[in-house]
């Protein structure tokens, strides 16, 4: 999925500093995604070193849980002091949230890094509308409303102020928003599919990807068969990053999270036999091989040299052409 995004493996995936927007169906993956954005920012952010930034040396992790449920196990997941450094909120309204976002971001100093995670903006209502609701119970009438205008007009003066903040790098923020897929009724051509949030939405963010659920995976213990996890499939509309339209499946496994090592297997070597360094493994026992040998990065490597050994295929057809200068 690093690939995909970015073009490059370990040192890839969502951008840095940028607008990114996670848009999927119900239990596609999508919270699970932003979660491992999430742990990957507490596990690593103190160690890269970058060209743009400053060696951080302070982070934050805000997770606007929108929704107001997170059924997963974060602590059995990702650990307890996972768990206690992310800060959980949940803004109700969209102004609630543009404020909060602005307000943390126009606080950073250089080596002062955020991610930030709205989950998701489908449930971000707006203060006016949460008043014409209040006065309908309390008068026991109709609501009446404007359409979500209110709310597109909000986001359309704060993606532009955000972009602004976060304009030539100026400060190491990251913000991710997570869309619900949309369908369209009565589409007979073009995709009838969409995600809400206007125009905004489409101009202001630098990485879309969409989510689907490809299949559940089941497995029988004692004669009994259960769904473990999904395999999912990820599409990126829109990159200012790399190469837009390119698309990998990945697999969450429940209680775990993204499964890597299952993922790149499935890239590299699909439902056949694994050959590695070698040696002849079934999945079972070439997962268990490499995690007790600790060789993920070289699992890692091995993906990105399929991966761009394809995408230079494709590059030395473009090369072979006449210059045209």
């Amino acid at each position: 999925m690093n690939l995909a995004l970015s073009g490059y493996g370990p040192k890839g995936g969502w951008a840095r500093a940028r607008i990114v927007n996670i848009v999927g169906d119900g239990s596609s993956g999508k919270t699970v995604l932003a979660l491992e954005a999430a742990f990957w920012v507490f596990t690593n952010i103190l160690k890269v070193v970058s060209q743009i930034f400053k060696k951080v040396t302070k982070f934050d992790i805000v997770y606007n849980n929108v929704e107001g449920a997170m059924d997963f196990p974060i602590t059995d997941m990702y650990g307890r002091a996972f768990n206690k450094k992310v800060t959980w909120c949940c803004s109700k309204t969209v102004e609630h949230m543009g404020r909060d976002v602005l307000r943390r971001i126009s606080k950073l100093e250089p080596g002062h890094h955020l991610l930030y995670i709205i989950d998701s903006w489908d449930a971000l209502g707006t203060e006016a509308g949460e008043k014409r609701m209040d006065k309908s119970i309390k008068e026991d009438t109709e609501q009446g409303g404007s359409y979500q205008l209110e709310k597109q007009k909000f986001a359309s003066d704060w993606f532009r102020y955000l972009s602004k903040a976060m304009q030539n790098n100026r400060v190491d923020a990251t913000v991710i928003i997570i869309s619900q897929v949309r369908t369209k009724i009565g589409a007979t051509f073009g995709k009838k599919t969409y995600r809400a949030g206007g125009k905004a939405l489409d101009f202001y963010t630098h990485q879309v990807a969409w989510i689907r659920e490809v299949e559940k995976m089941r497995h029988t213990k004692s004669g009994q068969k259960r769904v473990t996890g999904i395999k999912s499939e990820v599409k990126v509309e829109r990159s200012k990053v790399a190469k837009p339209f390119r698309e990998s499946e990945f697999t969450i496994l429940y209680d775990y999270g993204l499964d890597d090592i299952d993922s790149m297997i499935d890239y590299i070597w699909g439902k056949g036999t694994i050959n590695f360094q070698g040696k002849e493994f079934g999945r079972k026992r070439f997962i268990k091989y490499i995690e007790e040998n600790g060789l993920e990065e070289e699992l890692q490597k091995e993906t990105e040299k399929v991966w761009h050994k394809i995408e230079q295929s494709f590059k030395d057809d473009v090369l072979q052409r006449k210059k045209r200068f």
